[in-house]
């Protein structure tokens, strides 16, 4: 049993010390490439690191704080409010389908939601917005198209957690809908609210593909946009330096602001639609006009492109070889990242569930925060640690598959430790022992214990991050080339060209096959075989 412990943990710290690694390495580049060491300074190299005197880091930094800021304000207080809605309207037919469908958001690709957004809004849309569409308005509608579903699904929750006897106590009190706000739900939102507010104000600080695509300008440049825009553009390594130093200045001050929060909600994949009796409001037509006011919103810009996509060139695109390149390039760097983030959590998770079962929960604790501290670390800072870490010896561009891989699935793993966590720490507790006595171990235990009652949460996580991985733009944006280009760098290139029909039916490709490949590797992997383990 000590053996078998020592393995775990061995395991467990290799992939910790690869994840010190892999984290460490771009930023001691950046750290180093920025000359902060130096005791000299080139005018240039002055003005650049000093905020006071540069005016473009002061209006990037400004911009990006601004539209995280109102971004944050938008989602949460109207994610509050149809969350509330929700649940003071108490059932109705279209309840159940209706919270599904508000997990869309964060299934579908950026990009792709960037081209239901122009359909939408466009100069030829639904609402045409014209050129306002592009810059901060855009912006805002985009963020509050993702993080509007996601608050909802994060705050829904609190109102269940409210115990039923207080329901009742204020029902015999003949308390109004005012006095139950303010003496039970409140009270609960508030130990919520901010950890909600911090996760969705991280999330549109480190908006990339959205911003690039309806920035519309200098004006609307942020921090991620920025460091990209002087990699590839103006070929600026230190500028790009000192910028992805002040984002992760700025993600760390956030991490560390959250660690003093009492209460961190997690973001779960799955919704309870609740069997808690919550007094229903007298004005259930304004709730429901609320509710339908907020689906409308989120299924429009979907709706809209697939629509607008059927009215394409749909056979001059299917027909295109650069589609289903790109496509192969996409699933290929999917299905690695998601193989890569679920083995090396299934490392962590393994190591940390067995000390916890030894009641050496601090080092427990230990393993499992080294896989989710990477989320503080934003995705594009890593990328471009690497890009000036390996650009001195090798050409960075022809290894741009593998790097896109290993970041994505490092990204990837604070998702599948939230998910498949929990599970992994009941199965240990329930099913140590008897493993033990059976002398089942090693690829034995995977085989016939493990593997059959962890199916789901493995497949839901290799789904989600493999999903994920497919959609993003962001580091493959920085290393893709023409020959390398995925899904929604190819869709990204189209849109620049504004061959919009093109770029619309890339779009709802690209989204059918993250939806395709996320319930196919859900439901082989994750499907349960009843039978056998009735």
């Amino acid at each position: 049993m000590l053996n078998l412990a020592n393995r775990k943990t061995a395991t467990g710290l290799f992939v910790v010390v690869l994840l010190a690694f892999f984290i460490s390495a771009p930023l001691l580049s950046l750290f180093f490439a920025s000359n902060l060491l130096g005791r000299q300074f080139t005018q240039a190299q002055a003005v650049t690191l000093s905020f006071w005197n540069n005016p473009y880091l002061q209006r990037v930094i400004v911009f990006s704080l601004l539209q995280a800021g109102l971004s944050t304000l938008l989602s949460v207080s109207l994610g509050l409010i149809v969350a509330r809605a929700f649940a003071r309207f108490g059932k109705f037919p279209l309840r159940h389908i209706i919270l599904s469908l508000f997990g869309l958001p964060l299934v579908v690709p950026a990009i792709v939601a960037v081209l239901g957004i122009i359909s939408v809004y466009g100069s030829h849309g639904w609402l045409p917005l014209g050129s306002k569409l592009y810059g901060l308005t855009g912006i805002l509608l985009a963020h509050l198209f993702f993080n509007l579903p996601l608050a909802i699904r994060l705050l829904l929750p609190v109102w269940q957690s409210i115990p039923q006897q207080h329901w009742r106590i204020s029902s015999q009190l003949s308390m109004t809908t005012r006095q139950q706000w303010k003496h039970l739900e409140w009270p609960a939102l508030r130990e919520a609210l901010p950890g909600v507010v911090l996760l969705i104000f991280m999330l549109c600080l480190t908006s990339f593909a959205v911003v690039l695509s309806l920035g519309g300008g200098p004006k609307s440049t942020t921090l991620e946009v920025a460091i990209y825009q002087s990699l590839r553009f103006d070929f600026d390594p230190s500028l790009a330096v000192v910028l992805s130093l002040l984002q992760l200045g700025i993600s760390l001050l956030l991490a560390l602001l959250a660690t003093k929060l009492t209460y961190k909600p997690d973001v779960e994949a799955t919704l309870n639609t609740f069997n808690t009796q919550i007094p229903h409001s007298s004005s259930k037509l304004f709730l429901g006009l609320l509710i339908a006011v907020a689906s409308v919103f989120v299924l429009s810009p979907l709706l809209a492109m697939i629509i607008e996509a059927f009215q394409g060139p749909i056979n001059e695109v299917l027909t295109d070889s650069k589609l289903w390149q790109a496509a192969a390039f996409s699933l290929m760097i999917g299905l690695c990242a998601g193989l890569i983030s679920v083995s090396l959590a299934w490392s962590l998770l393994s190591a940390s569930t067995q000390h916890a079962y030894w009641g050496n929960k601090k080092l427990a604790s230990l393993f499992e925060l080294s896989g989710s501290i990477i989320y503080v670390v934003p995705p594009l800072v890593i990328g471009t640690g690497l890009f000036i870490l390996l650009s001195q010896t090798i050409n960075v561009f022809e290894w741009a598959i593998p790097l896109v891989i290993i970041i994505n699935g490092l990204m990837g793993l604070p998702f599948v430790i939230r998910t498949l966590g929990p599970a992994i720490r009941q199965h240990t507790m329930r099913y140590q022992r008897l493993c033990a006595g059976l002398d089942l171990h090693g690829w034995q235990r995977f085989k016939q214990i493990d593997f059959p009652l962890l199916r789901k949460p493995i497949g839901l996580s290799m789904a989600l991050v493999t999903s994920m991985a497919m959609g993003d733009l962001g580091v493959i944006a920085l290393f893709g080339t023409p020959e390398t280009a995925t899904l929604p760098l190819l869709l990204y290139q189209r849109l620049s060209a504004y061959q919009i029909p093109q770029a619309t039916i890339t779009a709802v490709f690209l989204l059918m096959s993250c939806l395709v490949t996320f319930w196919l590797l859900e439901h082989f992997i994750g499907k349960q075989q009843k039978a056998q383990y009735a």
